[in-house]
């Protein structure tokens, strides 16, 4: 006992799921303690059962132990108390989907997206779809459109072999402001990411922010979460995509807005110097083999 006092703790082995910091994880977290409670009074009501029957009907010396029998619907009242839970299990499990599924919107610290929806999305405007490709839950794909006062923060995330690649609005698809393996977004702010994969089943899970959604090649699924607060938060994939798949990690930054517009901006400015860079180069080792073939024509 003094031993187990003084080690240090095993967070390896926690059951405690990891604090929220967005209102679908808050609702997933509270579903899991519930189902813990349920279990741990399951698991106890059967013990003193068990222990009950053992004491009362164990054999003693000097006297034969106590005979039990049951009649046809002996067992009824148990069936039917198991079947209630499991319905009330079922029940609530469908209210906490529901609620899951249901956002909120952006806070007054927000970026001014208002409320729209999640997986099997509701609300999002038509107009924003690009025509011509479909969904896994049948709603509108990857958009890249500009985000208005009525939408929220829309952000593409496609999976690869062994990295994330995260889209932020604005621009053509093909030239789109990106970044790898880091999520950077504002806080207090409704963000959607519609994920997809370029190659094999790949899986979106950032345990702070919510729960797993699965990007597979072809199809589009969306998620969402709000961030409460600023911070760095650490995802993972639960999908073996192959040999690199422990690389294969994710992280959403979460920053005040003037610092996400900040961030945009400058990753866009970057990524135009680099465009820049490239386009010169490719002129630079052209122009050798266009002065030869002038030379060979005449």
């Amino acid at each position: 006992m003094l031993a187990l006092a003084w080690a240090g703790p095993a967070h390896a082995i926690s059951i405690a799921p990891e604090e929220a910091h967005s209102p679908n994880a808050d609702a997933i977290n509270t579903s899991y303690w519930v189902m813990i409670v349920v279990v741990i009074a399951v698991i106890v009501v059967v013990n003193a059962a068990l222990i009950a029957a053992v004491l009362r009907f164990r054999e003693r010396r000097g006297r034969e132990p106590s005979r039990f029998a049951a009649g046809r619907g002996a067992l009824r009242p148990v069936v039917g108390s198991l079947s209630v839970l499991a319905l009330v299990i079922f029940v609530y499990g469908v209210i906490m989907t529901e609620d899951v599924r249901e956002i909120e919107p952006s806070g007054p610290n927000g970026l001014g997206a208002a409320q729209t929806a999640q997986v099997g999305i509701k609300g999002l405007p038509a107009s924003a779809a690009i025509e011509g490709s479909e969904s896994a839950t049948g709603e509108e794909p990857v958009t890249g459109a500009e985000p208005t006062e009525t939408s929220p923060l829309q952000i593409d995330a496609i999976a690869q072999q062994w990295l994330w690649r995260f889209e932020y609005p604005g621009g053509q698809p093909g030239q789109r402001t990106f970044s790898y393996g880091e999520l950077v977004v504002p806080v207090d702010t409704t963000v959607i990411l519609d994920l997809t994969s370029t190659d094999v089943l790949h899986s979106w899970w950032v345990p702070a922010l919510g729960g797993q959604v699965q990007a597979a090649s072809g199809d589009v699924t969306r998620t969402w979460f709000k961030a409460d607060e600023e911070g760095r938060y650490a995802g993972r994939s639960t999908a073996f995509s192959g040999t690199g798949y422990p690389v294969m990690r994710s992280w959403v930054r979460v920053v005040s807005v003037p610092e996400y517009l900040d961030y945009v901006e400058q990753l866009t400015a970057d990524l135009r110097e680099a465009q820049g860079i490239v386009q010169r180069r490719q002129a630079e080792e052209a122009t050798p083999e266009a002065a030869t073939e002038s030379e060979g024509a005449e």
